[in-house]
């Protein structure tokens, strides 16, 4: 079972902090194909310290994260 987001949460906090796709993935930790599959594909990163990134990004820009299972 995997946990999605609503589809353009990830967008949402990527662009609420000004970050381009590349800009994102780094300070996620992850690879470019990552972060376009977590916008398009709608995904919490699954590896721990990655999410972990992605739930502080979001707090910084003001958005919460509702997952549904």
């Amino acid at each position: 079972m995997s946990e999605t987001l609503n589809l353009s949460l990830v967008k949402a906090v990527r662009l609420s902090l000004n970050l381009t796709q590349e800009e994102m993935a780094a300070k996620l930790g992850c690879s470019i194909t990552s972060e376009r599959r977590f916008e398009y594909e709608a995904t919490l990163p699954k590896v721990k310290a990655v999410r972990e990134r992605f739930e502080k990004m979001a707090k910084k820009a003001g958005i919460q994260i509702e997952v549904t299972a």
